[in-house]
């Protein structure tokens, strides 16, 4: 079945790179299960170049099939899942998005709708909606073509610190007075401070030798969540790259604070996302209209 999302997928799309996108996958992953497919049926479905991926004859033939399978498998399972599913409400997102903005405000949606159950999973794979894994996702980007995402806000990236480390900061080359902290999550990498420090200062940022030190510097916890790269911060114990979303709270109440104003518009926002078929279900348009007002207010 994963084989056959990754052909159909790069069929449409006519692209590796952008097929894992949508799928939520290693363009590394989706090669390799093209490859799976390649090798069961003994012969490519698809001719690489430069300009894409084109299917062979072949490939041409099978698609239909293909993608007729598909569609006919999720609609079952989706009208299968949505006919006991009536007040469950499952829910997919990021676990940086989850911990930080929506579990701490979940429990608002469940008094203002306490006849609907709410069932929440945080991955960084991302949940078929057309086959029913989830009722709806929330996502950085809108997902492919055939589901239905709205921007929840415009996301912006900046540095963050606790407030002591920021009224000790030297009043230049404030990012040399602590660890630039990092975690193992689909993003922030020593890679993510360089490109994000290099649009905000120039090129020279990476030239000057404490800067590049500090960046290259072993030492420095790499921390397994976002959730612990985040304390370690409110500790004052470094920097964090971060999202404008999720510290909300914590710029609110005081725990964290923005040690300089330059920030720089990211190039994903998180969007909230449902497969088509399930709008019009009461409790998934309750929750789509909650969390836009959420993210609104």
């Amino acid at each position: 079945m994963t084989c056959l999302r990754a052909f159909a997928a790069v069929a449409e799309l006519q692209n590796f790179t952008r097929a894992a996108e949508a799928l939520g996958l290693t363009q590394t992953a989706v090669s390799h299960q093209i490859a799976q497919l390649e090798a069961f049926i003994g012969q490519p479905v698809f001719v690489r170049g430069r300009s894409g991926a084109v299917l062979t004859p072949l490939g041409r033939t099978l698609l239909p099939s293909v993608e007729g399978g598909l569609a006919l498998l999720r609609d079952g399972f989706a009208a299968a899942r949505q006919a006991g599913a009536m007040g469950r409400l499952a829910i997919q997102t990021t676990p940086e998005f989850g911990s930080q903005w929506l579990a701490p405000r979940l429990e608002r949606f469940l008094r203002a709708h306490p006849d609907i159950t709410v069932s929440l999973s945080m991955d960084y794979r991302r949940a078929d909606l057309r086959a029913g894994e989830a009722d709806l996702a929330i996502w950085l980007g809108s997902g492919s073509p055939d589901l239905d995402g709205q921007r929840l806000g415009l996301e912006e990236e900046f540095a963050v610190c606790a407030p002591d480390l920021a009224n000790r900061l030297p009043a230049h080359q404030a990012f040399c007075a602590a660890p630039l902290l990092r975690y193992r999550g689909g993003r922030h990498t020593v890679l993510d401070w360089e490109r994000w420090l290099v649009q905000i200062y120039g090129e020279k940022i990476t030239e000057e030798a404490k800067i590049a030190c500090h960046l290259s510097d072993r030492s420095v916890a790499e921390f397994d969540s976002f959730s612990e790269m985040l304390d370690a911060c409110r500790e004052g114990r470094g920097f964090a790259l971060v999202r404008s979303s999720l510290v909300a709270d914590d710029l609110a109440a005081g725990r964290l604070e923005r040690p300089v104003e330059e920030a720089t518009v990211s190039d994903l926002h998180h969007h909230i996302v449902v497969d088509r078929s399930a709008r019009g279900r009461p409790e998934v348009e309750a929750f789509r209209d909650w969390i836009i007002a959420e993210a609104r207010g």
